[in-house]
């Protein structure tokens, strides 16, 4: 709504028609969810209901980063579900170890909060970028993302996303992506 954003950065586990049916039911699950305008945590533990127990007879799960801004506040209400750990203002977030989405029944997830990001990018994405390999199998890093936020002038999320897709490509150096690489930056500015 005008007054704040809700997000979802999500990963599942395995690839093909079973992994996208799971992710397709996790993401039916979040919108009707954020719709009843739930917590971060409240939802991650019904779609966790939803998903584990005795109908998950593969053993997927999904690695899920629940996010709620208030846009006039910069109030950040947030569960991590065994995502990567976002970077706010060039500096990974200290979180809760909540296990991934759909292993466990009757799992209660735990949400935190942020007091205010205003003017603070927040970057969040999967590991697909940390974890992209070159020709030598060398992963791009923790270190080399966060160094790279650090010192790169913000002047968008838009130019943050773009800048950190060509640093991907040039360390991959021509090998084929070993997985898929989606990120989200925002920043919160009060008028």
């Amino acid at each position: 709504d005008e007054d704040s954003i809700g997000f979802v950065m999500s990963d599942v586990s395995g690839k093909g028609v079973p992994a996208s049916l799971f992710m397709a039911q996790a993401t039916r699950l979040f919108r009707t969810l954020a719709a009843q305008k739930m917590m971060p945590a409240e939802i991650a533990t019904r779609i966790n209901d939803a998903l584990s127990g005795e109908d998950n007879e593969r053993g997927m799960f999904v690695t899920m980063f629940l996010g709620l801004v208030d846009l006039k506040t910069g109030h950040l209400d947030f569960c991590n579900a065994g995502h990567n750990p976002p970077v706010v203002d060039g500096e990974f977030i200290e979180m809760i170890p909540n296990a991934p989405i759909g292993l466990w029944p009757e799992l209660e997830y735990e949400g935190e909060e942020i007091a205010d990001i205003t003017n603070k990018p927040f970057f969040v994405y999967s590991d697909g970028l940390n974890e992209a390999e070159n020709r030598q199998q060398e992963q791009f890093s923790d270190e080399r993302l966060v160094e790279l936020l650090k010192t790169t002038p913000f002047e968008s999320a838009q130019q943050t996303i773009e800048m950190l897709k060509a640093e991907v490509e040039k360390h991959r150096d021509g090998a084929e992506p070993n997985d898929d690489l989606t990120m989200l930056c925002l920043k919160v500015i009060k008028n």
